[in-house]
This record gives structure tokens, C-alpha cells and sequence, in this order.
């Protein structure tokens, strides 16, 4: 009987136990995981109060010949660990090594104030015309008002635009709209944005579907009612008129509600940007830069010392915004160089373009008058860029709005 007694109660004992260690090691667990982009993570309350890195949470960046690119925080408090792998891009986290403090009414894509509590909800991110041959009559409105402004190449050595705008409420008219491609669809879900387009490539729909983006699609009919066809944008073309698609926030916010989706982010969700008055503390001189995409296309920017910005010409002259006639100019420039090719088989068209937004690169960070070579690093397809200087240190943008410019490897970028 006291066998028995003794060997159920050694029994008790033993699984209670292993559960209370099963719970310590979960917990722990837990506590060291963090979020970018689309990965799960767990923050404390002090690290929701504003979205700045701290200024004493550097990251340190060692080279491993063969083995990829060990990125590591020096913050005493907090240890990170990302080990990007050349080869299938892997990310190993441990512990929460970034400061992310979150403030509401600061604007999560520029640093700046906002007006109201907008850093929780998910931004708008459009596609946009950029083909010279339709403009100016397909003029491209609303790309000043947008907080990140990417360029990429598309067929025919020509580029699109996406513009991510974190509060779209009050934006105006936004277009040409334009098709979705595949490289798009794998940016855009770092940032949990809502996507408007119009069509797409294959590939393009294929991301879009495969990866649970929550898309906005003129052409497919997916929330066609936030969509306005301007038929005077490109006159005696009916085949086109797909091209002539646009939105505005008036548009965008009276549809909005009587769609069944999700419109703010989860709370484990934090933006992976931080920013600084000072970005560049040392960094030699860029009074004008200009990003090659092709022999068609380049992108220039002038500095202009007394706004603090840089602003955009192409095709010849400067660009502006056909809302309003406004000069589009950026705090930042970042030039992000990476494997670019033709797009062959999977029904693609001729000429369309193929190019690696994961894995590691290298380019430059342009703002306030200054220049430095960094290096870019992004584990897949839900994370967000992280960027750090050659001394292997996480960048601060200034604040304001950003230019990215996703060029070929070898494109020639000049900054004077």
C-alpha cells in the first residue's frame, strides 16, 4: 500500500514538474522573440511608447565568408541575433535587441508628428504610373503626399512607382493606377499595407493570392468601388482604359467600412524604421544624385540646403505632383542595388523584369546634403529592409519622406 502511495506521489511530483519547466522554457521563449514584418514577437509596455530605435541600440554587422552575415545589437539590455544566410535567406532571433518605442501620434513611415492616432492602422500602398510616353496626359497625381515613394523597372526599361501612405484619408486624386508585379506584392507585405492596382502580371496575381495580401484590383473587380475611370487620360484608347484608374482618400474612406477586412495592425506588429535630426553625422558630400534603372531611365535629385530636401527631376525636367503642381522632393534617398534579370516562362510578357528583394545587397543612404555606402539585408518575404552602415551599424533616417530606388547590381549611380 505504501509502494503504491509513494509511486503515485512520486508520479505527481515528477509531472508537475516537467510542466512547470515546459512553462519556463515557453515563457522564455516568448520574451525573446520580437516582430518585422510579418513574424510574431512579444514587446514590453516601454517598448510601445514611441517607434525610434534608441539612440544607444546600434546593430553590429560581421562579415562570415560562406556563411552569410551575423547582425548583432551592443545594447546591454537587449540582445539580437540575425543571421542572414545567402543562401535561403534565414533569420535566427534572439531576444528583442530593438528599441521599438511606439508613440501614436508620430507618423511610423517618417518620424514626423501626426495629426491623430495613425500608427496603428494599416497604410495604403498604390501602384502608380510612371510611363513617359503617356505623360504629361496621364500625368502621375498624388506621389508628393506619399511618406515612402519606391521606384522599380519594369518591361521595356521603363519604371513604376509604389507609394505607401500612411494616412490616406485626406489624400487627393492618386493615378495613372497601375498593375501589380511580383516584386511589388513581396515589399508591400512587409509593411502589412493595403494594396491598390490594377491587374497584374502572372506572377503578380499569383503573389497577391498565395500570400494573403489584402488587394484593391480595378481590373479583377476586387473593391472596384473605390476605383474612378478618368477617360480624358489617355484620349481615343479604349483597349486602355485600365490605365486611366484612380482613387483619392474621399473615395478610399467612404468604401472602406463596408468592406470585411482587417484595418489596423496587430499589436505585435512594429515598423522597422528609426529616425533621428542628425542621420548622417559623417558622411562625405551628395548635392546631386542620380539613379540608373536602364539606358532609358534614370532618376535625378538636386539638394537643396535651406528645405533640407531633395528634389526629384526625370525625363528631362522636374517633377511634379498634377494635383497641385507640387515639386515631389524627399528627406531621404536610399539606392538599393540587386540581381535584376528578364522574367522567362510562368506566362510572363516579353521583357518584364525579374529581381531579388531578399537576401543581402549593397547601395547608398543619401540625406542632408551627405552620402554613405550601406549594406541591405532582408530574411523573406514578410520582413521589412533592414539597413546598416559599412561599420555594421542600423541606420537612422532624417525625418521626413523616403525615396527607394531598387536598381540592377553594377547601375552606375553617381552622386556628386
Amino acid at each position: 500500500m505504501r509502494t503504491t502511495l509513494f509511486k503515485t506521489a512520486s508520479k505527481i511530483i515528477m509531472l508537475t514538474l516537467i510542466a512547470f519547466i515546459a512553462i519556463s522554457v515557453f515563457v522564455d521563449f516568448k520574451a525573446g522573440m520580437y516582430f518585422v514584418g510579418g513574424s510574431e514577437g512579444k514587446r514590453s509596455e516601454e517598448q510601445r511608447e514611441n517607434n525610434q530605435l534608441s539612440a544607444n541600440n546600434k546593430v553590429h554587422v560581421s562579415n562570415q565568408s560562406n556563411t552569410g552575415t551575423q547582425i548583432s545589437t551592443t545594447n546591454t539590455n537587449n540582445q539580437t541575433a540575425l543571421s542572414n544566410q545567402t543562401n535561403g535567406a534565414s533569420t535566427s532571433t534572439v531576444n528583442n535587441g530593438f528599441e521599438f518605442l511606439r508613440n501614436t501620434s508620430i507618423n511610423p513611415l517618417t518620424g514626423l508628428p501626426s495629426a491623430g492616432d495613425i500608427a496603428k492602422n494599416r497604410p495604403v500602398a498604390i501602384s502608380i504610373s510612371n510611363q513617359r510616353d503617356a505623360l504629361p496626359t496621364n500625368a502621375t497625381n498624388g506621389i508628393s503626399e506619399a511618406d515612402i515613394v519606391y521606384e522599380f523597372l519594369v518591361e521595356g526599361g521603363g519604371t513604376r512607382f509604389i507609394g505607401i501612405f500612411q494616412d490616406f484619408t485626406n489624400v487627393g486624386v492618386v493615378g495613372s493606377i497601375r498593375s501589380a508585379r511580383h516584386y511589388m506584392v513581396e515589399i508591400i507585405e512587409a509593411y502589412d499595407a493595403l494594396f491598390i492596382h490594377a491587374g497584374g502580371s502572372p506572377l503578380g496575381f499569383e503573389e497577391i493570392d498565395n500570400r494573403g495580401i489584402t488587394a484593391f484590383d480595378a481590373v479583377r473587380g476586387r473593391r472596384a468601388q473605390i476605383f474612378n475611370r478618368d477617360v480624358n487620360r489617355i484620349p481615343g484608347h479604349t483597349v486602355l482604359n485600365y490605365h486611366g484608374q484612380t482613387t483619392s482618400g474621399a473615395l478610399f474612406s467612404k468604401h472602406l467600412p463596408t468592406y470585411d477586412i482587417r484595418l489596423t495592425h496587430s499589436d505585435r506588429f512594429i515598423q522597422a524604421l528609426f529616425f533621428s535630426d542628425n542621420p548622417i553625422p559623417s558622411g562625405k558630400s551628395a548635392q546631386s544624385v542620380t539613379a540608373r534603372f536602364s539606358a532609358a531611365k534614370s532618376s535625378i535629385f538636386s539638394y537643396d540646403s535651406t528645405k533640407n530636401l531633395y528634389f526629384m527631376s526625370q525625363y528631362g525636367s522636374q517633377f511634379k505632383d498634377a494635383n497641385n503642381n507640387a515639386p515631389v522632393a524627399f528627406t531621404n534617398l536610399l539606392i538599393l542595388e540587386t540581381p535584376v534579370s528578364d522574367l522567362v516562362g510562368h506566362g510572363e510578357g516579353a521583357g518584364r523584369q525579374d529581381m531579388s528583394t531578399v537576401g543581402r545587397g549593397t547601395g547608398y543612404f543619401v540625406s542632408a546634403g551627405k552620402y554613405i555606402n550601406i549594406n541591405w539585408f532582408r530574411a523573406d518575404k514578410a520582413s521589412q529592409y533592414i539597413y546598416a552602415d559599412e561599420n555594421g551599424n542600423i541606420i537612422d533616417l532624417g525625418r521626413g519622406k523616403t525615396y527607394i530606388a531598387i536598381v540592377p547590381e553594377g547601375a552606375n549611380t553617381v552622386i556628386n
